[in-house]
């Protein structure tokens, strides 16, 4: 069901599974690959088709200049999908920074777009929101830790052009919400950032009226391994609103 896909010079492995309309485009996090969804992917095959794909700068889809943004990537993909013969109506799901990649994608291709799910999903304004509660040093710090993903995804510049992306399609949304937290860097006070991230959360869930938000109660962030059924449960939702 893998192969690389040409997309101009260069290659993204594509992984597709199941039949059927809407497809389901699955987006994994921040240097995440296709293994991210193998817990999902069997049940959703099961009502349609389902596709999951490794970005540029993550084996074994080829490399590509650093660094790379969320518009870089919404670019790859709608390449990959064309040439793939990958048509929509898509349901995109996207998990952590992949949630960011999915809405780019969503406000730019909004005809394209049959249903949205954010896994987890980073929120486009939670780099300000998060450094008015912490200090020259930890904001520095942390910009360096993130910055230096293997991908080599400029991660700000990307919430950056998430903002600007415009709104979203109207249509069916679900977001999905760990229900446990999994801490935050030391010095980073718990209950402000619980606080915030519990407000991004249901902040995303108003991106489109009528969207709404599940918590995955017994899961940390990385719902797709810990409780791939919320997941499904949602993708399905999505499609049958959908119609």
């Amino acid at each position: 069901a893998g192969r690389p896909v040409d997309i101009g010079g260069r290659s993204l492995y594509l992984e597709c599974h199941g039949e059927g309309t809407p497809t389901v485009i699955l987006e994994a996090g921040l240097t995440g690959d296709h293994r991210t969804w193998e817990r999902v992917v069997p049940a959703l095959s099961e009502d349609t088709r389902v596709c999951s794909y490794d970005r540029a700068n993550i084996r074994p889809s080829d490399p590509a200049p650093k660094p790379r943004t969320t518009l870089d990537m919404v670019e790859d993909l709608d390449a990959l999908l064309a040439a793939a013969s990958v048509e929509p109506p898509y349901v995109l799901v996207g998990f952590s920074f992949g949630g960011l990649v999915t809405q780019q994608y969503a406000a730019t291709n909004p005809d394209d777009v049959a249903g949205i799910v954010l896994v987890e999903s980073n929120h486009p304004e939670e780099a300000q929101q998060f450094e008015e509660h912490l200090t020259p040093e930890q904001i520095s710090l942390d910009r360096e830790e993130v910055q230096s993903n293997p991908e080599g995804v400029d991660v700000f510049a990307s919430l950056e052009q998430v903002q600007a992306a415009g709104p979203m399609p109207e249509v069916p949304l679900v977001v999905v919400t760990a229900g446990r937290s999994e801490g935050w860097p030391p010095g980073w006070d718990p209950q402000i950032f619980d606080a915030l991230r519990a407000e991004q959360q249901e902040e995303l869930a108003g991106l489109v009226p009528g969207g709404r938000q599940v918590i995955a109660e017994e899961s940390g962030h990385h719902v797709p391994a810990e409780q791939p059924a919320v997941i499904i449960e949602a993708v399905r939702s999505v499609i049958m609103a959908g119609g």
